[in-house]
């Protein structure tokens, strides 16, 4: 969920917000690097993201984004498949930004910004035997975490139209001291980082944004009172090719399919086979004026 916040700098007074609905299907069981010819499990998670954002200075901006997480994992056995569903109010996240460079006035933006992830989602949940479900089918984790965000964006002086952009997203967790009861429970720490290339095109009257970035994610694995938890943690690459599509001079329809490429579990894993994100994105208020109309993707 992490990955999600942040938004480019806008002018004083602008409100952003982003509705997205997030596809996450696993199929693909690993050990370590090793793919396991499994088909008797899946797992998919749904999550409906709210992403809001309001600048209050030309270098302080604040960001939030909000989740409803649906998830099911399946498993089957000598033809029956034992099914478990979980549903509710995800975790927020709040972040205070600093933007030290502006997009609009240099054509490079840089942005730090850190704050806490609050454990808004119920992390007790039971299945229909009455039985405490694991940590990792949770609608939340039980535990206040903080994030750190980075992001960078420059113009290309040959086309002015076309943007590089790195972003980096850190995630510090506290742990979640009443998980099953009397245990305590610390999802690992992780990292993010992207970097990426969009550029806009113009087909007959309509305005469209295509992007290219990769993905590398980094996790430590879990502990539950203090151990290490096996088949926890790991390493993945993944590829977003994105497109939007503008439909009014504030607002961009948003697709980032996002492909796996490689990764590197710690133990035997279930690992995203394939993840898809769809969503619309608004500002509202004052508009800084731009040498070009640039869309983040």
């Amino acid at each position: 969920m992490s990955g999600n916040i942040g938004f480019q700098g806008a002018a004083p007074g602008a409100f952003q917000m982003d509705l997205s609905y997030d596809l996450n299907y696993l199929s693909t069981l690993k050990n370590g690097a090793e793919i396991y010819p499994d088909e008797n499990r899946e797992r998919i998670t749904q999550s409906f993201l709210l992403k809001a954002g309001y600048s209050i200075t030309n270098m302080l901006a604040v960001d939030a984004l909000f989740s409803y997480v649906s998830q099911t994992r399946n498993i089957t056995f000598q033809e029956v498949v034992n099914s478990v569903h979980t549903r509710g109010i995800g975790d927020a996240v709040v972040i205070t930004k600093l933007i030290l460079s502006s997009l609009s006035e240099t054509g490079t933006e840089i942005q730090l910004g850190a704050g806490p992830k609050i454990p808004l989602g119920k992390s007790d949940m039971k299945d229909s035997r009455g039985i405490t479900l694991n940590a990792d089918l949770q609608p939340g984790s039980g535990s206040w975490d903080l994030i750190t965000w980075g992001f960078f964006m420059r113009q290309l002086n040959i086309r002015p139209t076309t943007t590089v952009s790195a972003r980096i997203v850190g995630r510090i967790n506290g742990s979640n001291r009443e998980y099953l009861g009397t245990q305590t429970y610390r999802f690992g720490n992780s990292f993010q980082v992207y970097g990426g290339i969009g550029d806009q095109l113009l087909l007959g009257n309509q305005v469209f944004s295509a992007s290219v970035s990769v993905r590398y994610r980094n996790a430590r694995a879990d502990e539950i009172n203090g151990v290490m938890l096996d088949n926890t943690g790991g390493q993945w690459v993944n590829i977003i090719p994105a497109l939007g599509w503008s439909i009014g001079e504030n607002s961009l329809i948003q697709l980032a399919p996002e492909i796996p490429v490689l990764s590197r579990v710690n133990g035997i894993q279930l690992t995203p086979t394939f993840r898809l994100q769809a969503g619309i994105y608004h500002t509202f208020g004052r508009k800084k004026q731009v040498k070009s109309k640039i869309y983040q993707l």
